[in-house]
């Protein structure tokens, strides 16, 4: 929500910032490390909304943008091949700017964002979706989620993918390839480069920074990198 009312504040008074607020809430809903059932997260989240009387449009909105939300679906798009109405929308929508910046912030930085929940699951009004407690993120979430799938740390004898697609990085995601320190090379270090909004642009600089201090500080001492 920060994203969006400091873009209101710079003069952005179209933003609708109760659209930003629930699919920011929505985004991780159907995220394939959770869930693996055929439904996208904007489909699962529209017919919940619907089903409370939500507006049936503003519904779609916000599923559509829930969609749209992810660095995976993000290495897939192509504004050059892809449907002109598709790009146009997700180049002009201030409300999936503001939550793509906050979701990218999430995952850069010392902590990035953490979710306090009680248990592994979540309620939202009268439904139950079972999401696993979201880790900490940035350096500490990617050290902790290293560990909980068993990723090392660093291998000597993988460099880091550079440039990396969707499908290796799907690839890499579902075998558990990889290593803790190739991550910040192959993701986290391309998310700043990726935020659409000038208070994100603004934020991941910062966060940024620290993460490759970090990064030089691991290598250095490990001795990976000349």
């Amino acid at each position: 929500m920060h994203i969006a009312k400091e873009s209101r504040s710079q003069g952005n008074k179209e933003v609708d910032l109760e659209l930003v607020e629930l699919a920011a809430l929505c985004h991780d809903i159907g995220d394939r490390k959770y869930h693996h059932g055929p439904e996208t997260g904007g489909e699962i989240i529209q017919q919940f909304l619907t089903r409370l009387g939500y507006d049936a449009q503003r519904a779609a909105l916000v599923a559509r943008i829930v969609d749209h939300v992810g660095f995976r679906k993000e290495l897939g798009w192509n504004d050059a091949k892809d449907d002109p109405t598709e790009v146009e929308w997700r180049n002009h929508c201030i409300e999936l700017h503001a939550v793509q910046d906050a979701d990218k912030l999430d995952a850069i930085g010392a902590f990035g964002k953490k979710w306090n929940y009680s248990s592994n699951t979540w309620h939202m009004e009268t439904e139950l979706f079972c999401i696993p407690p979201r880790l900490s993120e940035g350096v500490l979430r990617c050290a902790a989620y290293s560990g909980i799938k068993g990723t090392p740390l660093f291998s000597a004898d993988q460099e880091p993918l550079e440039n990396i697609n969707k499908e290796q990085y799907e690839q890499q995601t579902r075998k558990n390839n990889g290593t803790a320190i190739n991550h910040f090379h192959e993701k986290l270090f391309r998310l700043k480069s990726m935020m659409r909004t000038p208070t994100g642009k603004a934020m991941a600089e910062e966060r940024d920074q620290f993460m490759r201090l970090f990064v030089k500080q691991i290598e250095a001492e490990y001795d990976l990198r000349s």
